[in-house]
């Protein structure tokens, strides 16, 4: 894609995000770390979330999962697949995306930004009130991550980017595994 379909793409997102409706309150537990905090609703959401898609290829994922017949995934068959996914984190706004896996998989994953931002790659247990319990796997600063996780256990897990700056910031995540993605959160 040209970078002036980029851009584009990312003005009519900025405008469409100055016309949503924002909702700051907070009804979670918090996970404080100097200014950088974010918290968790009841639907293991952070607050001031907003879908910043740009592109997602799942589409084109190496992917060949079974269904249960109603057109649902079935969570005890999760195959291979391989996706990259273009973020959007706003100015001054946080974002999370997550995949549901199971426990020992392993999850190869990189992710690269045009700044750095301010991040939380963690996970919560499947069925488990997110309010009371999340693992922190990383916790940083930085424009990059890769690497290889082994899932500690079975649930949702991903990021959750929080940009600091006045300037949107682009995320291009790569992702490998057994998984389901689970997407924005």
């Amino acid at each position: 894609m040209k970078i002036s379909n980029i851009l584009i793409t990312l003005i009519i997102l900025f405008f469409a995000a100055c016309n949503s409706n924002n909702n700051d309150t907070d009804h979670g537990h918090e996970h404080n770390t100097e200014d950088n905090d974010h918290s968790h609703d009841n639907d293991s959401n952070h607050k001031e979330q907003e879908e910043f898609i740009i592109s997602d290829d799942s589409a084109n994922s190496k992917s060949n999962e079974m269904g249960n017949g109603n057109g649902e995934l079935s969570k005890d068959f999760l195959s291979n697949q391989e996706n990259q996914i273009t973020l959007v984190v706003p100015a001054n706004k946080g974002i999370e995306y997550k995949f549901y896996i199971k426990q020992y998989e392993k999850l190869i994953y990189e992710w690269s930004a045009d700044a750095p931002l301010y991040f939380d790659f963690h996970g919560e247990p499947l069925d488990y009130d997110v309010t009371k319990y999340f693992e922190s796997y990383t916790i940083a600063t930085a424009d990059e991550m890769k690497g290889t996780m082994t899932i500690p256990f079975e649930g949702s897990h991903g990021w959750y980017w929080k940009n600091n700056s006045n300037k949107d910031v682009v995320v291009i995540l790569k992702a490998e595994g057994k998984y389901k993605v689970i997407g924005l959160k």
